[in-house]
């Protein structure tokens, strides 16, 4: 995997800047390069001073790193934007060109700003400095600032909205911006990643005081939430199981953003079967063991990432109907289709006919079905971000 490449201030106090930017993505998995930016002397209340380095003692520093993905820039001198993006022209940049500290203690002006703004692919300010920078399209605009009930993203035409937390958290926009940029280098598209980094930020803020938390945020507690996400549709089986459990088993699993086989793939234990009418389970969900819907998702997954979650229900033509009259994206594999050297190898099959459907699609697929062949029930896959969403769509076509 490329890596990214950190170029921010050092804040003694942890609260923002590279110490914080550098746990955020190590958190998510990333591997990372750095550079300090700028020294500055904070904690988490005040900013005293700041002391920016010299352009050329960076670009020297860092043009040895050549597998670079994303560059996330915190507070530099705007003038090294132009020199980065001549260095790295294939890289993407992601800038969180800070006005000023929370405490008032200004870092840049916002003309010199604008001069730069278009050497990245992605600006991220808040909405105070959206108005004093002036609005351009590749600017994704935080509403921590307004003052609403709720935070409001917006990016282009399009806006993301979560519930405020109350409290007073230094380091926020260093934080979405890196999670933002983490997310890019796991080539999730930028709207997606926006809406995971919002997500993300909620559930850490809540736990978190006076800074944003990053030893909360770890890939083991990335392993808990699949965990319990995926156990919290267990009552919706329950309640549904009798008009989607095929006579095969059932499973529904549900993959961590770094995944690259079925071990890191949550899934049920074996299949939930029906008996006596009702759906059983052999066990919570767990990253033991293996399924062909865990194998599915990663398929999935190659060329959309965000797409983490799959099921495999029993087929009606009336689902497959109901999906397309409510607008759902619908294929359909055809197992005849397949080579011989597919059908002979054990799980190969579902995963050809996957990447045979997606391999031309702009946006995934929310359902795939196949009508079955020789010793093959005939069978529907539904697709999403998450298990919520995919019990929601398996309600929409069965109800």
């Amino acid at each position: 995997m490329k890596k990214m490449l950190i170029i921010s201030g050092f804040d003694p106090s942890s609260g923002a800047g590279l110490i914080q930017d550098v746990g955020v993505a190590t958190a998510m998995g990333i591997s990372v390069y750095s550079s300090v930016s700028a020294f500055t002397k904070q904690t988490l209340e005040k900013t005293y001073s700041v002391k920016f380095r010299g352009l050329d003692e960076i670009l020297d520093e860092i043009e040895i790193f050549h597998d670079v993905k994303v560059i996330k820039i915190g507070i530099v001198l705007p003038e090294l934007l132009e020199k980065l993006r001549k260095m790295y022209k294939d890289s993407i940049i992601v800038w969180n060109p800070v006005l000023e500290s929370s405490s008032g203690y200004k870092f840049l002006d916002e003309n010199d700003v604008k001069k730069y703004i278009n050497y990245a692919d992605y600006v991220i300010v808040n909405s105070l400095e959206a108005k004093k920078i002036g609005i351009s399209d590749n600017m994704i605009i935080t509403g921590g600032h307004d003052n609403k009930d709720y935070i409001e993203i917006k990016y282009k035409d399009r806006v993301v909205t979560h519930e405020r937390i109350n409290g007073e958290f230094r380091g926020t926009g260093c934080v979405f911006s890196t999670l933002f940029s983490s997310l890019l280098v796991l080539d999730y598209e930028p709207f997606e990643a926006i809406k995971r980094t919002s997500e993300i930020m909620v559930k850490v803020l809540k736990k978190s005081n006076k800074r944003f938390q990053v030893e909360l945020l770890s890939r083991d507690w990335q392993k808990w939430e699949v965990l319990d996400e995926l156990n919290r549709i267990i009552l919706d089986i329950m309640e549904i199981g009798h008009l989607t459990i095929p006579e095969v088993g059932q499973n529904v699993s549900y993959a961590l953003p770094w995944a690259e086989n079925e071990e890191q793939v949550a899934k049920f234990p074996g299949r939930i079967r029906l008996v006596f009418g009702k759906p059983h389970f052999l066990g919570d969900a767990t990253f033991k063991g293996k399924s062909h819907t865990a194998r599915m998702t990663l398929e999935m997954m190659k060329k959309f990432p965000f797409v983490r979650c799959t099921t495999n229900i029993r087929y009606e033509e009336r689902y497959v109907e109901k999906a397309k009259k409510v607008g759902y994206k619908v294929y359909e594999h055809v197992r005849k289709l397949e080579p011989d050297e597919v059908k002979l190898k054990e799980g190969q099959s579902l995963r050809w006919g996957i990447a045979n459907i997606i391999e031309s699609l702009e946006y995934p697929p929310d359902m795939i079905y196949d009508k079955g062949f020789w010793g093959k029930e005939a069978m529907i896959r539904v697709f999403g971000r998450n298990p919520k969403e995919v019990v929601e769509k398996v309600k929409n076509i069965i109800f």
